[in-house]
């Protein structure tokens, strides 16, 4: 028997029409380029997560305030918001590789061997990973099979060696672990909300459809107490009603994360330039009026959920560019 409440397959006409029976307006985008859109640029599945950010009739099942053009401009500024996660994240972890390296190199208690053999003891599925990427098609599968013996299992590994066949996620076990064992500053207590929502990115996933969150889908989540206890202090941010609830959201807080993570780890003479013409233009996309974001701010408006975090947000990064630009600033983290 069919589930009751399987979803039936609709074509484009069908979705249009779904959308139509659900209040969706079409007013200031038209039934024909909507049906383009989603034929060319965008499925139905992916664009009507959008909608989870506005308000429904619980009995009529009807949408207020939403018109289709509303979903399409929410779509075209996740792939912007999308682009900035990538890039910061890559950064990051090329950055925490830096570093590890350069604290290895300056520790004389570590020979990045003995590290690598304690990490190999608590995740033996970073071996097999290693091992996966030896047997298949791969950009660092050469370099696998190098590490690997005449039993296909991998060698005496050092810090250096491995660091290029690990997953972010690995990586950051890693570099969890050699700060546990020598205790320094370090970024780890930040990296598992820069994982989740560099993977959301990687993967497409959409970041804006999750702007106003249902309470049970934040179970799993914990805001990280630092980050919380550092925005406390800000006096910007002290007079923020809605701080705590907008860092309760996972993908604002992890959003947050990534921004003050990223402007410390790059503080440095020899990545400040880069660091500052990005931050200027994630300033511009984001706070200025003739910015990308607000390009289309009349279609928001009416929604308090996306008005908010977008303020929230916007405040975050200018206070980050406000404090790049005061030559007495260190550091926002430490």
């Amino acid at each position: 028997m069919e589930e009751q409440n399987e979803k039936l397959k609709l074509t484009v006409e069908e979705q249009i029409q779904d959308m139509v029976d659900k209040n969706i307006q079409f007013e200031l985008y038209s039934k024909e380029d909507a049906k383009k859109f989603l034929k060319y640029n965008n499925y139905y599945f992916k664009l009507k997560s959008y909608a989870r950010n506005y308000n429904i009739n619980p009995r009529t099942k009807k949408y207020y305030n939403l018109d289709f053009a509303y979903l399409v401009e929410l779509s075209k500024l996740d792939m912007y918001i999308r682009k900035i996660i990538l890039e910061l994240s890559l950064d990051v972890e090329h950055y925490l590789k830096v570093r590890l390296m350069n604290d290895l190199s300056d520790n004389p208690e570590e020979d990045g061997y003995n590290i690598v053999r304690l990490f190999l003891q608590y995740h033996s599925n970073a071996g097999a990973d290693i091992q996966s990427k030896a047997n298949k098609y791969s950009f660092c599968s050469d370099l696998a099979e190098k590490h690997l013996n005449e039993y296909k299992e991998p060698k005496k590994l050092s810090v250096w060696n491995i660091v290029e066949l690990f997953s972010f996620g690995n990586f950051m076990e890693l570099y969890g672990l050699y700060y546990q064992t020598y205790p320094s500053f370090n970024y780890y207590t930040y990296l598992r909300s820069i994982k989740f929502i560099r993977n959301a990115a990687a993967h497409n996933n959409c970041i804006l459809s999750t702007l106003r969150k249902p309470p049970n889908s934040l179970k799993k989540f914990s805001k990280t107490k630092k980050l919380a206890n550092i925005l406390g202090k800000i006096p910007e941010f002290q007079k923020l009603d809605n701080r705590d609830a907008m860092m309760r959201n996972p993908v604002i807080h992890d959003f947050v994360t990534l921004l003050f993570v990223y402007n410390d780890i790059m503080k440095v003479s020899e990545t400040k330039y880069n660091r500052n013409k990005k931050m200027e233009e994630i300033c511009h996309l984001f706070c200025d009026e003739d910015g990308r974001i607000k390009k289309n701010k009349s279609y928001f408006q009416k929604n308090p959920y996306i008005k908010e975090a977008y303020s929230f947000i916007c405040s975050i990064i200018k206070y980050i560019d406000k404090k790049n630009n005061n030559p007495k600033h260190i550091n926002f983290l430490q």
